[in-house]
């Protein structure tokens, strides 16, 4: 399977990740993020600069990416571990078009708009359907 086809799945059957980062005193946080944009230039997601998360990738970009598909027989799970870098609001209209989500949590207009689009730009992947036993690692960048 090549890498352009699992980013696929993980941005468009999948969408939604566990992202967990650490905070200041290397204790793990995780929390679900819409996964807007995944192709060969990386994986993007969004969140806000007042967020623990925000501080906690600023302070250490080293990241874990897990996400789960369920349909019918077929389950897919897909792992990445990496670093990801601020780029600003490059992006950030292919992220809010796709989220629906994007009004529950960032409700006002001036929320969305203070919202900053991160990047794993390097890391490393694990791709597995369960159900077919099929296993793929593949790289990120690098």
């Amino acid at each position: 399977m090549k890498i352009e086809d699992i980013l696929k799945i993980l941005a468009e059957d999948m969408k939604v990740a566990v992202i967990s980062s650490v905070d200041e005193n290397n204790h793990p946080h995780a929390r679900p993020i819409h996964i807007g944009v995944a192709n060969e230039e990386g994986v993007f997601f969004m969140t806000n600069p007042k967020t623990d998360f925000y501080k906690q990738i600023k302070n250490n970009p080293n990241i874990a990416i897990t996400a789960i598909h369920e349909e019918d027989y077929l389950v897919q799970v897909i792992r990445i571990t990496g670093k990801v870098r601020e780029i600003g609001k490059q992006r950030l209209e292919d992220l809010l078009e796709g989220n629906p989500y994007v009004e529950q949590v960032y409700p006002e207009e001036s929320e969305r708009k203070g919202v900053q689009v991160f990047q794993l730009y390097e890391g490393d992947g694990f791709y597995h359907s369960l159900s077919q036993g099929h296993k793929y690692t593949f790289k990120i960048g690098k």
